[in-house]
């Protein structure tokens, strides 16, 4: 039939995949074929083919989802990413769709246009829909960190104080502050916590 997008998804919650599932079922314009915890699960299955958009959850077990989503181009080009993530996240949201993903969308979007987005997605001249950046600048999103910055987020990850790793790293304590501090800037985090958190689910610390 034409004009059917062929959708799968991927979530690792079972009671949403399967809820999701009938209610895009219940679209016209939409026809799942296939869900699981896993993007190998769906990615392996006779389906595959079929797969027009495939709907990926961020937080999974596994590689970060800007791995999955780079492999997905790699090995399944004609499959259109769109993330799909409680998270109203500007980093996270700058970083998945430089990785390929052409759309992110919240988990709080209303079914209708949720429909519109996904059939959206599979036209070669669709841009992301953007949402509203609640907490970032757009000059803020997506900056990297640099590998100085990187050092010392593996290391405040490990638990260690400043003090710690200024000693490790040969730096003043001044100078990991500031480190600190562009970390933070940078993931629009303002805690130790909060940084592994955003880091972890960009997959900066793999």
């Amino acid at each position: 039939m034409s004009g059917i997008t062929h959708v799968a998804l991927v979530d690792d919650h079972r009671l949403f995949r399967e809820g999701l599932a009938a209610l895009l079922s219940a679209a016209p314009t939409i026809r799942v074929v296939a869900h699981g915890a896993r993007p190998s699960v769906v990615l392996d299955s006779p389906e595959a083919a079929a797969i027009d958009v495939l709907l990926l959850d961020v937080e999974l077990d596994g590689p970060p989802a800007r791995t999955t989503i780079a492999t997905v181009r790699r090995t399944h080009p004609h499959i259109r990413v769109v993330v799909l993530t409680m998270h109203r996240d500007a980093v996270l949201r700058r970083a998945l769709l430089d990785a390929g993903a052409v759309d992110f969308v919240t988990k709080d979007t209303p079914s209708r246009e949720l429909v519109d987005r996904i059939v959206r997605a599979t036209r070669t001249d669709a841009a992301p829909v953007t949402f509203p950046v609640d907490l970032v600048s757009g000059a803020r999103a997506g900056t990297p960190l640099s590998d100085r910055e990187l050092e010392v987020l593996r290391l405040v990850a490990a638990a260690r104080s400043n003090a710690e790793i200024a000693a490790e790293l040969g730096l003043a304590t001044g100078t990991v502050k500031r480190h600190v501090y562009n970390v933070y800037r940078k993931l629009d985090v303002g805690t130790r916590v909060a940084a592994i958190t955003a880091a972890t689910r960009l997959g900066l610390l793999g």
